[in-house]
């Protein structure tokens, strides 16, 4: 039986469907069988990111339609549109990228549920929560409030393990290191929480990938010959683009698996999750 890993972050734009490609590709190269789902949508196809990243998607979309809500007879249909949340965590085995737009909704569906009753009497999966952040103030402190919410909440929505993914996208976290929201954030360490840095991909092949919605996954199957036909790109572009790009996915992997971020296949018990203590990293 394996883990359910929800990649998650409170603001858009911050890294949280790359971490989820990588969780993906390291499922992958160690064996590990994995389904995958998103809570999150696109307005022109209602498709999520990760559903064009990648085939067989389970799409949960963002929610009700408030006007259907209002209409309903049913007071509690709202509810019962994420209980296919519900229905997949208890499965579990699955990589769930989860939009900024539906972090709060799940949390509160799980309470109004009282899901965690029902995962423990079930055994279901262990879930683990992987909390991406970018070197911004606010964002920082977006993903502190994340992860504290988590603890809150874990009586409804159990978290075996949680981790916050520094992604240094926009630049490194050391201009941070006095930031009191750093701080606070970094303190839940000594709760069990792992942090973990994810640098930026320097490849040259990058804004390719990004602008074609093409998975890191895939483009590591490529070849330099593959990108000049494809893409029409220089063949010495294609083949450094893909040198880089495999030594940061190495990399990146390599940090996950240091922190304990791996896929584990477990006897079937649910963790009970670490509690909160106190306020001190509130």
């Amino acid at each position: 039986m394996t883990r359910t890993f929800i990649s998650m972050a409170k603001t858009g734009g911050q890294g949280k469907t790359l971490t989820a490609q990588m969780l993906v590709l390291q499922h992958e190269q160690k064996g590990v069988p994995v389904k995958l789902a998103a809570a999150d949508s696109d307005s022109l196809n209602q498709r999520s990111k990760f559903g064009r990243l990648f085939r067989n998607v389970k799409e949960l979309g963002i929610g009700e339609d408030l006007t259907k809500v209002k209409s309903s007879t049913d007071p509690n249909l709202a509810i019962k549109y994420w209980d296919e949340f519900g229905r997949t965590v208890l499965e579990g085995g699955y990589i769930i990228d989860v939009g900024a737009n539906v972090a709060a909704e799940l949390f509160a569906w799980a309470e109004a549920r009282n899901a965690g009753s029902l995962l423990r009497r079930r055994n279901s999966p262990p879930i683990d929560l992987v909390v991406t952040t970018k070197a911004e103030s606010q964002a920082i402190e977006d993903a502190r409030g994340l992860i504290q919410y988590s603890f809150d909440k874990n009586e409804w929505m159990p978290i075996g393990r949680r981790y916050v993914v520094l992604n240094e996208v926009s630049g490194g976290f050391g201009a941070y290191e006095n930031d009191p929201n750093f701080k606070r954030l970094k303190a839940y360490q000594g709760m069990g929480v792992h942090i973990v840095t994810m640098k930026r991909c320097e490849s040259d092949i990058w804004t390719l990938l990004e602008r074609e919605l093409i998975s890191v996954r895939e483009a590591l199957k490529m070849t330099e010959v593959d990108l000049e036909k494809r893409f029409g790109i220089d063949v010495w572009t294609g083949h450094g683009g893909l040198t880089d790009l495999k030594s940061w996915a190495d990399e990146t992997l390599s940090s996950f698996e240091k922190v304990g971020l791996v896929p584990v296949r477990d006897s079937g018990h649910l963790d009970s999750g670490v509690e909160a203590v106190g306020a001190g990293c509130s």
